[in-house]
């Protein structure tokens, strides 16, 4: 015991005498870390970092307030006052549209490899068969996003020796704001006096990152409504989904029912549950490819049609537009997302290279 007591004086000896502290002054706490061996700092440097502690507490503290003026499209001065760093943080999206453009352009190869369901189609004597032209769909497919919904309306109409056949003619690009679950259309119809005269409306063509085996709650209250404002939409009005499956394309057609329709009209549920829905409000219609026949593609004249990436504020239900006849421009297009491009005309110093214009 007297060993101990004599070796822990020792030990207390040598810490007072290196660090020219008073032993009695210890606590039993810093007594047991010394004589365990922990590293105990002197008291004055333990004081010294209490001072930097409080003086950082001090400084974060203050408030510095960070006044900017910027002036919108309007010409009007808005002042806008942060006292916080993340109010003064550039804003970063969590989507790498980048990634989504680079993925985009891999849907060419999809086109060979195009599926269409054709199982559980009603056949009675009422019911219409749809011929698809292989050459509008592959415009479709090419020009749409992999997650971003895609909307694109049909029109075409009936052989002379068959009434009971519907060959698609036309595929009318519209204004459109999509996302990955929903899709906002135009109040207006698309009109031409001279390409659209002989042709009615079929429907519609739309993407979807997944196959279901019915229509979507939200597809058929879209469907619906447009069949509700225009009558010329009339019961043999279709909605043809095109799934991106894993490397392939997957299309279905679907016809609503008179209890989908009613439903679809009514219903006003924004927030997703859909209560009163079944997937029998819908039903499988035939659908076809052909390369015998030939469709045209009309777009909005300007050929901006997608609003959803670039030109969301520029968007509204009530805006005009014009069809015109020409090729659709991609989903991922420079005249969709000019903001992206504003950045190219900003070379500052002197060693930007100078751009000619050989076509001047």
């Amino acid at each position: 015991m007297a060993c101990e007591t004599a070796l822990k004086d020792l030990i207390l000896a040598d810490f007072g005498k290196r660090n020219s502290v008073n032993v009695a002054s210890l606590t039993a706490s810093e007594i047991r870390d010394v004589i365990l061996g922990m590293e105990i700092s002197a008291p004055s440097a333990q004081r010294q970092q209490m001072a930097e502690i409080e003086k950082s507490t001090d400084a974060a503290a203050q408030v510095t307030a960070l006044q900017t003026k910027t002036t919108n499209i309007h010409g009007d001065e808005i002042q806008v006052v942060t006292t916080t760093q993340y109010e003064t943080a550039a804003f970063s999206s969590k989507s790498d549209w980048r990634v989504r453009a680079i993925s985009a352009t891999n849907l060419a190869l999809r086109v060979n490899h195009i599926f269409v369901g054709n199982d559980d189609v009603k056949d009675d004597a009422g019911s219409f068969t749809y011929v698809i032209p292989k050459n509008v769909l592959k415009t479709f497919i090419v020009n749409a996003d992999l997650r971003t919904q895609v909307v694109a309306y049909l029109y075409g109409s009936s052989p002379a020796d068959n009434r009971q056949v519907k060959e698609i003619k036309a595929v009318a690009w519209i204004p459109q704001r999509g996302n990955n679950n929903t899709i906002e259309l135009p109040a207006a119809l698309p009109k031409h006096d001279f390409l659209l005269k002989d042709l009615e409306p079929l429907g519609w063509i739309k993407t979807q990152s997944q196959e279901l085996n019915h229509l979507s709650p939200a597809d058929v209250t879209t469907q619906a409504k447009v069949m509700a404002v225009h009558p010329e939409w009339g019961p043999q009005s279709i909605c043809v989904t095109c799934a991106f499956t894993p490397g392939s394309a997957s299309l279905n057609a679907w016809e609503l029912t008179v209890a989908g329709f009613e439903w679809g009209r009514k219903n006003q549920d924004v927030t997703g549950q859909h209560q009163g829905f079944t997937p029998s409000m819908t039903n499988r219609v035939q659908l076809l490819l052909s390369d015998r026949i030939l469709g045209m593609t009309m777009v909005p004249e300007g050929g901006v049609w997608n609003y959803g990436v670039g030109l969301t504020q520029s968007w509204t239900e009530k805006m005009p537009y014009t069809m015109t006849l020409d090729k659709p421009e991609g989903f991922w297009a420079a005249c969709h997302r000019p903001n992206a491009f504003l950045n190219f005309s900003a070379m500052e110093g002197d060693d930007a290279a100078d751009v000619e214009n050989s076509l001047e």
